[in-house]
């Protein structure tokens, strides 16, 4: 995927981010933004929910934690290091996001990270101070580990498998939002800024599956 998708209002984009994170640039807490930020779309009835799903047998040996919502997430290879606040929905459905541009927010209504099913992050990419808590979500690669504390103090770590961005007006809630059978984590931030129309376009979305190892 072309690294200029993930460019942000202020022509920032996945090689920034690498830098930025080497250089151990510190996230603004109090984000300023010149609009209302644009939040990820609806997710469907299927999503909102804390069922576990029934485990098929191929998955009995992974990793799996009871509910405990986390409250920070890191990613090393990147440099993200992020509070993560809960968030629920908007009077119109869609995923509201933190008041703060240097956390990240979990979607209340979704399971948490370690348990079965569907964890839903989001957090902005950037605020007119400079780069928010996703920001780094760009410079992530397949492999790479996202580790997320929960607040019983357990850990649960997951290794990123995809990262895929969607033009908004044809987002695929259904799939990026459907529950799962084990336990999943999905990252939303912005994507693809237009500088005629000063908003973003497009949802960058990082999916991960549970490490079965815990390294870092």
């Amino acid at each position: 995927m072309a690294p200029s998708r993930f460019w942000g209002r202020r022509g920032l984009c996945t090689g920034a981010a690498t830098a930025c994170a080497a250089t151990g640039l510190a996230l603004l807490a109090g984000a300023a933004f010149t609009h209302p930020p644009q939040p990820p779309p609806a997710p469907p009835a299927a999503a909102r929910t804390h069922d576990t799903p029934i485990p098929p047998a191929v998955d009995k040996n992974l990793p799996v934690l009871g509910p405990s919502r986390p409250v920070r997430i890191t990613a090393p290879a990147v440099g993200l290091d992020a509070a993560v606040d809960t968030v629920g929905a908007a009077e119109d459905g869609t995923i509201t996001l933190p008041d703060q541009g240097d956390h990240a927010g979990w979607y209340s209504e979704s399971v948490t990270p370690g348990q079965r099913g569907n964890a839903l992050l989001v957090g902005h990419l950037d605020t007119t101070h400079g780069p928010a808590a996703f920001y780094p979500l760009g410079a992530l690669r397949k492999g790479d580990r996202l580790i997320v504390h929960r607040r019983d103090k357990s850990i649960a770590r997951f290794t990123v498998t995809a990262l895929n961005v969607y033009d908004q007006d044809t987002f695929p809630a259904e799939s990026v939002y459907a529950p799962n059978t084990q336990p999943l984590l999905t990252l939303i931030t912005c994507a693809d800024w237009d500088t005629t129309t000063r908003t973003y376009t497009a949802n960058l979305v990082v999916t991960a599956q549970p490490a079965t190892d815990t390294k870092l």
